[in-house]
């Protein structure tokens, strides 16, 4: 596909409109302390042409099928989901805001028999959020597989008596309570909502943690990490820290990849209420 729309937004962005530059030049410095201004600067570069690859791509999908998606990228183990749904187990598929993870839930249809599902929460802007939603369900037409944040748990109820894989982004900002998940992350106190715990808990689902690393432009790979397939036998916080951990781990080795442009640490431990 052809990348000079692309080209051209990442010149607005970045030397026109400076789209959040202050937001994206502070999180950068504040995660990679080490770092010197200029490899800063070559990652902060590289993130706003990624992001600009990404609103490309998620725009070319518009009218791809799976099958159509998974020729730009590669999964090098489905078996990890296909062998939870031949034990008859549900599986939470945990990614986060990195690569393209539009692309991501397109290609979990190809993994295995599940029903799947993806958590979603509603943009600001009603056009664009219509927009994406489309986008995400346009291939399935017999039944609803959105769920809106608001609505997980009412939701989960409904579907609990079959095997489903539900895909959760689970690397947003929450509101910073005490009851939100706290722990280092990036060199800064950092809180996470507990969902991901909380449903795999209570349904007994499985939990994966799904890498997505862009290998060229257009071209992903992924790879499945089990985190538990028997959640209630971990300790309160287990899954949220390992899922974490993957996070950091994979921003560490692909610090242009993830999305900095956002405002994640808007909330402060000892400020929470």
């Amino acid at each position: 596909m052809s990348y000079l729309g692309s080209d051209i937004c990442f010149f607005f962005l970045y030397h026109v409109a400076r789209y959040r530059r202050k937001v994206v030049r502070d999180n950068l410095v504040k995660s990679f302390p080490k770092k010197s201004a200029q490899d800063i600067k070559k990652i902060e570069k590289q993130f706003y042409h990624n992001f600009c690859d990404l609103i490309a791509e998620t725009l070319k999908q518009r009218r791809w099928t799976p099958d159509d998606v998974l020729k730009q990228v590669t999964v090098t183990n489905p078996e990890v989901i296909q062998n939870l749904y031949e034990k008859g187990k549900s599986v939470l598929i945990a990614m986060h805001h990195s690569s393209n993870w539009e692309w991501l839930w397109k290609i979990l249809f190809t993994t295995s028999r599940h029903d799947h599902y993806a958590v979603y929460k509603k943009l600001e802007n009603h056009y664009f959020d219509q927009l994406v939603y489309k986008m995400r369900t346009d291939h399935i037409t017999d039944r609803e597989i959105m769920i809106e944040d608001r609505q997980v748990k009412h939701a989960m109820e409904k579907i609990k008596d079959k095997l489903n894989a539900v895909f959760i982004l689970g690397d947003q900002s929450p509101r910073g309570a005490d009851t939100d998940y706290w722990t280092d992350f990036l060199h800064r106190d950092t809180c996470w909502y507990t969902g991901l715990e909380i449903l795999a808990k209570r349904y007994d689902y499985a939990v994966v943690y799904s890498e997505m690393t862009r290998t060229a432009r257009g071209k992903y790979t992924v790879t499945f990490k089990l985190i538990t397939d028997d959640p209630k036998s971990t300790a309160d916080g287990e899954i949220l820290e390992q899922y974490v951990r993957h996070v950091e781990r994979f921003i560490q080795n692909n610090p242009d990849n993830w999305l900095w442009s956002h405002r994640r640490w808007k909330h402060s431990r000892q400020k929470a209420s």
